[in-house]
């Protein structure tokens, strides 16, 4: 079905009489897209913004609609976001915390919409939608398939997004980044956690001792056995034939 097109969608009606179709307004964004006229994208945008009944909610049903689209370039799904939170900074709203179970029916979509999405929209969903405060299973059970998947650098930036580094911990999510040579992902996931720095700083320790072996450190993680010997190399951690570090 058209996105645009709200026939055989019982809601559309009720969104007409209530404001603008969010999916009349995508459709329209999709036009301007296309030909790259930023401005005047942007004056669209927040005006459709402005005309919305609830933009937030309006902002799932986009995104919801998006789904599966991932062309080339920049992801019009992470612009809108992007623009609706600017938007949002610039509106003298009150605050969502002030209507708690319409924020929760909000994060629980927004949480569904952000498990299926490509990370461009991370950072905006969660301040738009406080998700750092949202129900944190379905978050972290999200994190963890990604690292399962081995998509390491994902999660631990979704992980330190949405600030969930104290249930994550810092061995799981940072061996296999340490052995890929992402020292500074590694430091921006710790950064504002004290006992995460201190673990991490003990776990440095534990592999400069004499005899240590990166090799065993790289057979628990064997989706990131590829980057040991860049890791070995770089972090100067082979046990039998140690190398400067850069």
């Amino acid at each position: 079905m058209d996105p645009g097109d709200p026939a055989g969608d019982p809601a559309a009606g009720e969104r007409r009489r209530m404001g603008q179709d969010p999916l009349l307004l995508l459709q329209a964004l999709q036009t301007l897209w296309s030909t790259r006229e930023r401005q005047q994208l942007r004056e669209e945008a927040w005006r459709g913004f402005a005309a919305l009944d609830d933009p937030l909610a309006g902002l799932l049903d986009m995104l919801e609609s998006c789904r599966g689209q991932r062309g080339e370039g920049p992801s019009l799904a992470a612009w809108i976001s992007h623009q609706l939170q600017c938007w949002l900074q610039a509106q003298p709203r009150p605050s969502l915390a002030q209507h708690s179970l319409r924020l929760k029916q909000l994060q629980a979509r927004a949480v569904r919409v952000l498990t299926e999405s490509p990370p461009s929209l991370a950072a905006p969903l969660a301040s738009i939608f406080q998700l750092q405060d949202a129900d944190r299973s379905c978050l972290l059970a999200h994190v963890h398939r990604l690292h399962h998947e081995g998509r390491f650098r994902e999660a631990a930036t979704l992980g330190a997004t949405l600030k969930l580094q104290s249930e994550l911990g810092v061995e799981k999510m940072s061996v296999p980044l340490l052995l890929q040579d992402k020292v500074a992902l590694v430091e921006r996931y710790v950064a504002g956690f004290p006992d995460l720095q201190r673990r991490l700083l003990v776990l440095m320790d534990s592999w400069c001792q004499p005899g240590f072996d990166i090799k065993d450190v790289a057979s628990c993680h064997v989706t990131a056995a590829g980057a040991a010997a860049s890791g070995e190399e770089r972090l100067g951690l082979a046990g039998a034939q140690p190398s400067s570090p850069e």
